[in-house]
């Protein structure tokens, strides 16, 4: 499963019961003793003129085609003019190969950023920085110390249990208590949710808190140089609620020393008697004011259609899909921080699926006779920032949602080693094994199977839509999200491989006399750890859109038997509040499943045609 903009692995777990990435492990090639008649329009696929659409994405010039970019812009008109050579029939908006919308592809910081307290102005970019998920907002109030800023009933720890942040501007260390302790209950080295910018943001809003200031830890880092801004570089950018900022230490040990408090005296207390050390400070007022603000673009999934040849068939679709986008110079969602500003290329994630569907569409368009039921190939945006361009698409379908019998999708097959590839999704329509085994014969691979049509990929959002879906995946690596993803890696021998089952896959879909029927995968859930060890106990039942423009969370899926479905919860819901707390986006909805433990009873509010609804869902344990 690829790791997302949002923290999907850690939200799925909790809200779906995503505990295990493979429920079958590899499965021999040509396990079946028949297979079916051979797809002789795939010996034509080309591994030159597949790397050629891989070194034209994953160039230089291409910049690492980041969301709302002028290259991510270059390569979908280069997408849409290979269709139109290919002789697929534009499938878009408005006789176009394209459907446009609008995303959040960044922050911009405004002029009109300040900090002072008890009087004294720090200076923007040498003692601090607003961080990208702050609320443009100003505050006013006075100033408290919340230690780490953490609230674990789980872990018997609350940096506010002894204070109170109502009206108050918090200052808060990064990190938390026993950082590299290996026997802490907050997990040492490998730090725990609680850890977070993000959340220790949504903690202290929760507390009532009017901006939150975060310094770093002076025991554990000291060594380091006290900056701001690389620290927050990478975090998420969803309006946290308040403003917030990330200020150097030198810049209020002043307050502390006031105070006659030492902040290395502070840590080691805290993390010797694991006991908060919050208070308030006598007298002092701050203010500051955030000028962060977030940027919408518009972007452009591109869309070309291979009509079928059934009378009876063509008005079906098998959708064939890749997403284009990637992390241009790794600002955002860079798997090397240190090397944000350089190009991260993305040959593989996905300049490979990329490449796989123009090289399948090419001969599909060429090719003769046509496939029964009609095939769209579609090449998304926004995947990187949260499968965006995948659920625009299922939201706002270009064909009839319900003439879609299946999807398949290929996100980084440009890495194959020993003949292994993934396919995910196996377990979301009972034929696919078989046909999969089938179709392997001639091809030869050694095949690792998953049921699950849940994964951090697009097929995601087809799954969800109650549609098979089949996920073609080579598997991760160490250039994975870094600029060394270049297009001197691909195996492209091994990619051509993937696509002579992936096309003889979308071949039997199309050509199938009755559509594949969809099965729910029941996904097992294993004990996870308590919501303090670093994931959720608890089991909730929803499956996210990810789409980045309503005020809440709005629930794609509804899994049967789950907590959310006992409680009426349905596809569709649009979750506003949660346990007395307003839920704007996934992040707020991760924090508050993340307080609860197994049996609570949490009253939530959905908004449905119009209409609020209060329900009560008992949240069960994950097993």
């Amino acid at each position: 499963m690829k790791p997302k903009h949002y923290p999907i692995a850690i939200v799925l777990a909790a809200v779906v019961g995503l505990s295990s990435f493979y429920l079958n492990s590899v499965a021999p090639a040509g396990a079946r003793a028949a297979a079916p008649p051979a797809a002789n329009w795939l010996e034509e696929l080309s591994a030159d003129r597949y790397m050629q659409h891989v070194q034209f994405l994953a160039s230089s010039e291409m910049k690492g085609r980041a969301s709302g970019s002028p290259e991510l812009e270059r390569a979908a008109d280069y997408i849409a003019s290979q269709f139109r050579i290919f002789g697929l029939q534009p499938a878009g908006e408005n006789g176009t190969y394209f459907q446009a919308f609008e995303i959040t592809t960044g922050v911009e910081i405004g002029s009109g950023n300040s900090v002072q307290i008890d009087g004294a102005a720090l200076q923007m970019n040498r003692d601090y920085v607003p961080i990208p998920f702050s609320s443009k907002a100003t505050a006013e109030g006075p100033v408290v110390f919340a230690g780490y800023g953490i609230t674990a009933p789980d872990l018997q720890w609350d940096d506010y249990g002894a204070i109170d942040a109502n009206g108050k501007i918090v200052i808060v260390f990064r990190h938390e208590p026993g950082e590299l302790d290996r026997n802490s209950k907050f997990n040492g080295v490998n730090f725990t949710t609680h850890a977070t910018f993000m959340n220790k943001a949504i903690n202290a809003r929760r507390h009532g808190a009017k901006a939150i200031i975060f310094i770093t830890d002076p025991n554990n880092h000291g060594g380091e140089p006290d900056a701001v801004g690389p620290a927050t570089q990478g975090v998420e950018i969803d309006d946290v609620g308040i403003p917030a900022f990330h200020a150097t230490r030198a810049s209020v040990e002043p307050l502390f020393k006031e105070a006659g408090r030492d902040l290395a005296e502070i840590q080691r207390n805290m993390d010797a008697d694991l006991t908060p050390q919050s208070f308030a400070f006598d007298g002092v007022v701050g203010r500051a004011s955030a000028d962060v603000v977030r940027v919408r673009k518009t972007v452009r999934n591109v869309l070309g259609a291979v009509p079928g040849s059934d009378p009876e068939l063509k008005n079906e679709w098998i959708v064939v899909g890749a997403h284009y986008d990637h992390v241009g110079l790794g600002e955002r969602n860079s798997a090397a921080p240190s090397e944000a500003g350089k190009i991260h290329h993305g040959a593989d994630d996905n300049a490979s699926g990329t490449a796989g569907i123009l090289e399948l569409a090419r001969l599909m368009g060429d090719g003769d006779p046509k496939p029964r039921r009609s095939v769209l190939f579609v090449t998304f945006a926004g995947e990187e920032l949260g499968l965006l361009g995948s659920s625009h698409f299922v939201n706002r379908p270009t064909v009839a949602l319900n003439s879609i019998a299946g999807m398949i999708n290929m996100d980084m097959i440009g890495r194959m080693s020993s003949n292994n590839i993934s396919v995910i999704g196996v377990g979301t329509s009972p034929d696919f094994k078989a046909w999969l085994e089938e179709s392997n014969q001639p091809v030869g691979l050694k095949l690792g199977f998953s049921a699950s049509g849940i994964g951090g990929s697009d097929h995601m959002s087809f799954n969800a839509k109650r549609i098979p879906v089949l996920f073609f995946f080579s598997g991760l690596h160490a250039d994975y999200h870094r600029p060394t993803d270049t297009a001197d890696k691909i195996n492209a021998t091994g990619s051509i491989q993937i696509l002579r089952l992936a096309g003889a896959m979308t071949q039997r879909l199309a050509d199938a006399p009755t559509r594949p029927l969809y099965t729910e995968v029941r996904e097992q859930r294993a004990q996870g750890a308590a919501g303090g060890g670093g994931g959720y106990s608890v089991y909730f039942g929803s499956v996210p859109d990810f789409r980045d423009d309503l005020n809440g969370v709005l629930f794609a899926d509804i899994r049967s038997e789950s907590p959310a479905a006992k409680a009426g919860l349905k596809a569709g819901d649009l979750l506003v509040e949660f346990d007395g707390q307003p839920i704007r986006n996934l992040n707020e909805y991760s924090y508050a499943l993340g307080t609860k433990k197994p049996g609570d009873v949490v009253a939530v509010v959905v908004e449905r045609n119009g209409q609020r609804i209060k329900a009560n869902v008992t949240v069960e344990a994950r097993r």
